[in-house]
């Protein structure tokens, strides 16, 4: 049987669970509202996002401006598509 893991790695794991115990600096969407979901952790230099269908990905950024000026970014485009 195929063990089916939405996580992309070990660190991406790490990631969701400092999301989900709340951890996030800052996040933007709704999945049931909005379809998709986006965290922003400057700790990790991290942005994290997670869809209605359950599909988690993230990216990593060298500082936490870069990390702070994409999550800006997609907010903004997030807010325009609406």
């Amino acid at each position: 049987m195929t063990n089916y893991n939405k996580y992309i790695d070990k660190f991406g794991e790490k990631l969701d669970g400092i999301a989900k115990d709340g951890f996030t600096d800052d996040t933007y969407g709704s999945v049931d509202e909005d379809g998709i979901w986006t965290g922003l952790i400057l700790e990790h230099k991290a942005i994290i996002q997670q869809d209605e269908q359950g599909f988690f990905d993230y990216a990593t950024y060298d500082t936490e401006e870069q990390a702070q000026k994409e999550f800006d970014r997609i907010r903004e485009e997030l807010i325009n598509a609406k």
